[in-house]
């Protein structure tokens, strides 16, 4: 699926694994605690699921557990790979989307957010990052919900 961010890059979506030629270095994970989504709330951009940048030697499956602690203090579990998207802006970038579960939320110091948000429904809006509002961004959470498993 091609599409355009809100920034006005082209971006391209797949739910097939390795089909961008640039190597993913960045993570997004779609999870659920206690039946309700798992956001957090970025202090710039607003609300919009955890995710970040992998560090070096880090594999993107402990990237998305780091990121998702970092930001909301949730530890996943169940985590698998659900789609991958790149983004052709002037630093192209490829972003592994996971979805998985939530074990359990530990209250930490944060400081890149503030902290964990649940929300029952996906409806993004006002207050949410424009990260959450585009065309490739609804497409994965209308896949994401079609999932029945991950539907606790």
């Amino acid at each position: 699926m091609q599409y355009r961010d809100l920034n006005g890059y082209p971006c391209e979506l797949s739910f097939e694994k390795n089909n961008f030629s640039y190597e993913s270095r960045h993570v997004l994970v779609i999870c659920r605690y206690n039946g309700k989504w798992v956001l957090t709330r970025h202090n710039e951009r607003g609300l919009e699921f955890p995710g970040g940048k992998v560090e070096t030697g880090e594999s993107l499956q402990a990237a998305a557990k780091r990121e998702v602690y970092e930001e909301t203090g949730a530890c996943v579990n169940s985590l698998e790979w659900f789609a991958e998207y790149m983004v052709y802006s002037t630093k192209p970038f490829c972003k592994t989307v996971f979805v998985g579960a939530v074990e359990k939320v530990n209250k930490i110091p944060l400081l890149e957010t503030q902290g964990i948000i649940l929300v029952e429904e996906l409806e993004p809006g006002g207050e949410f990052s424009f990260l959450m509002k585009d065309a490739g961004m609804r497409t994965i959470i209308e896949k994401v919900k079609q999932l029945e498993k991950w539907d606790d």
